[in-house]
């Protein structure tokens, strides 16, 4: 198979559970470009550690917090 045509239609032609397994398969292989996307931590001022949001996130203001916030447990 080459195409994204000819693979999309052998999937519709999988049963039920080995969609699923293609899936699972094909999530495992985007895991890498997932995680880049993640905040992390860096060095700020005096030795303390910021959270560095992921580019594209949403800015973190004080209403974005609030909605934030009232959905932690």
């Amino acid at each position: 198979m080459s195409t994204l045509l000819e693979i999309e239609a052998a999937s519709e032609a999988l049963p039920p559970e080995q969609k699923a397994e293609l899936v699972r398969f094909l999530t495992l292989r985007l895991a890498p470009i997932e995680t880049s996307r993640r905040a992390r931590l860096v060095e700020g001022p005096n030795g303390t550690l910021l959270l560095e949001a992921p580019p594209g996130a949403p800015p973190m203001t004080t209403e974005n917090i609030k909605r934030l916030l009232e959905d932690f447990p």
